[in-house]
């Protein structure tokens, strides 16, 4: 056990270059400095780093307010022995006005059950917030933006809910990159919803899809007359794209099954050629991008570790960039969906005992295979 605690120990050492790191567990097998988020946060100061295990125990909602917070978890899915995860009940990003702000903060590796709001209106005399990164999180619950927000960088996350942006305000260089965004037509029947004044909103390298396999339900990606967007190199797979996007440019993106929503079926084939949108070129209108693991994308199936790789056809080396369309799988770098399940810090993949006893006075060996993910 010491050997993990002298590795975490020299991790926090490379990152307090910058910050203090703190430590945050709700598993009393494992030794944090604090047992709640919210307490971490609220004896951290501004650019400082809270850190949170992995835990069977799902950890307490908690509030970023007028400073610069850090807060990284495992990943959605970490790729290593006893795979505990970072599950959290909600979290809200606030700028008051009271003095101080959150802008630059991070939230990576984090799985939310339950909302995640930006400035919200409901607790009065809100600022905007900006300059957010939300990195490889889940959120099975929806993200709403109260507020105008300029430079959001949303990258290597799950959306399985809504995001919602209020009408009324302006959102300005936003970038949702490598992200898969997934909704049943059982629960959903929509998933961004706001959307109305935008500038450099921009959407690339993403995969939609849903369950709408059977043609039993129209899926709608937008709504709320949603403007100004650019789409590019994503892939949409059995949503409504076009009915509730106008004055949006469209490059390099494919449609696959959408004929299944059949009283909208030319609209929501070639979403760039309504609604005063902009076909920017290389847009494939319903084909199959042929993912590896196609035929159960298409069924139904929200896993985020299917194999999404483009195995040929008309989605392969047609992006924008001369990679594929939909998700990144950069060989090295951050953006490979195959590194976005863990979060970029080192972890301890396995520990090994290589001595099974050990004489007073002894040496204990112990092997760590540790590894990165970019």
């Amino acid at each position: 056990m010491k050997k993990i605690v002298l590795f975490f120990a020299a991790l926090v050492v490379s990152i307090s270059a910058f910050s203090t790191v703190r430590t945050v567990s709700s598993n009393p097998a494992t030794l944090g400095q604090f047992n709640t988020i919210q307490a971490a946060i609220d004896a951290s100061a501004d650019s400082d780093t809270v850190y949170v295990y992995g835990s069977p125990n799902t950890y307490d909602a908690f509030t970023i307010t007028d400073k610069k917070i850090t807060v990284i978890g495992p990943g959605w899915a970490p790729d290593k022995n006893l795979p505990l995860q970072a599950i959290v009940n909600g979290a809200n990003i606030r700028n008051s006005p009271a003095g101080g702000t959150p802008d630059g903060s991070e939230l990576q590796g984090l799985i939310f059950v339950a909302s995640v709001r930006v400035s919200a209106l409901n607790v009065g005399g809100d600022l905007p917030v900006n300059n957010i990164r939300l990195i490889r999180c889940q959120l099975n619950s929806s993200v709403t933006w109260d507020l105008a927000s300029n430079g959001f960088l949303i990258e290597g996350c799950i959306f399985y809910n809504t995001l919602n942006f209020s009408a009324s305000v302006t959102y300005q260089n936003f970038l949702f990159q490598n992200n898969v965004f997934f909704f049943s037509t059982c629960c959903l029947s929509f998933q961004i919803n706001g959307l109305t004044n935008s500038v450099n909103v921009r959407f690339d390298h993403n995969l939609f899809y849903s369950s709408n396999n059977s043609g039993g339900g129209t899926v709608a990606l937008f709504v709320t007359n949603c403007r100004f967007l650019t789409l590019s190199n994503n892939i949409f797979n059995q949503v409504n794209v076009g009915s509730n996007l106008s004055f949006s440019t469209f490059n390099n993106n494919i449609t696959n099954n959408i004929t299944l929503n059949s009283a909208n079926a030319t609209v929501n084939g070639t979403p760039w050629a309504v609604n005063s949108n902009v076909d920017g070129g290389g847009n494939v209108a319903n084909q199959n991008p042929q993912m590896v693991d196609q035929t159960t994308i298409n069924g139904n199936n929200s896993n985020p570790l299917l194999n999404f790789t483009i195995a040929s056809g008309p989605a392969n080396n047609a992006g924008s960039d001369g990679k594929d369309m939909g998700l990144l799988f950069d060989a090295t770098g951050s953006l490979n969906w195959i590194n976005s399940r863990n979060s970029r810090l080192p972890r301890i993949f396995s520990m090994n005992i290589t001595t099974p006893t050990v004489t007073p006075g002894g040496n204990l060996s112990v092997t760590v295979d540790a590894r990165k993910s970019n």
